[in-house]
């Protein structure tokens, strides 16, 4: 069978053709197969400290006051426990004592001293033949007389009168110079003491 193909003439005849390589597929992908170097910055093993600015300090907060809750009620004055506070002191007073400092400087005794052993202390010792001044005197000396009971006092006189050989004109002076031998312990203290004092010589002291 005969070719049939047509033949035409060149339309360039005095071109010759070139011989160009033939671009392989590395020529045409070279933009993307060539290896790209990124540089990125080098951090420094130092770090950076950035400073803060300083928290403000938080404000309390008040707590709003309802207008149902009513204000505590003011603290009571401190009443005097004996309920015959005022009649204990009159009493002191028509004796002649300064009640005002018996109160401020001696105010636990005159409190917690009831009127009815004051009477009686009182009573003992005017049957010791004590005057109303004497009375003054002792209770301005030892004020914690006011405070006891003719039942600790009793023992006191008796040891003055029998152990320590008071006698009984002499009493009167012996506590007078000594009003806190009236409240004394006749065991603890009393008694201790005369024997020393007979041991060294000098009994003569409780006199």
């Amino acid at each position: 069978m005969q070719d049939t193909r047509l033949h035409f003439p060149s339309p360039f005849p005095h071109l010759k053709p070139h011989n160009f390589p033939s671009p392989s597929c590395h020529d045409y992908f070279s933009p993307l197969s060539c290896p790209r170097n990124f540089h990125f910055p080098t951090l420094s093993p130092k770090t950076n400290t950035i400073s803060l600015p300083p928290k403000p300090l938080k404000t309390p907060e008040i707590p709003s006051i309802s207008s149902h809750h009513s204000p505590p009620p003011p603290p009571r004055s401190q009443q005097p426990p004996d309920s015959g506070f005022q009649e204990k002191m009159l009493y002191l007073d028509s004796l002649g004592l300064d009640i005002f400092s018996l109160v401020n400087n001696h105010r636990p005794i005159i409190l917690s001293a009831s009127l009815t052993n004051i009477k009686s202390i009182v009573g003992l010792l005017t049957s010791k033949n004590f005057t109303p001044r004497e009375f003054r005197r002792i209770i301005s000396m030892c004020p914690e007389i006011l405070n006891s009971t003719p039942s600790s006092i009793t023992p006191t006189i008796t040891f003055l009168l029998r152990e320590a050989r008071v006698s009984g004109s002499d009493l009167k002076h012996v506590i007078n110079r000594r009003p806190r031998l009236l409240v004394s312990s006749v065991k603890h203290c009393l008694r201790p003491t005369l024997y020393f004092l007979q041991n060294i010589g000098l009994e003569e002291e409780f006199k």
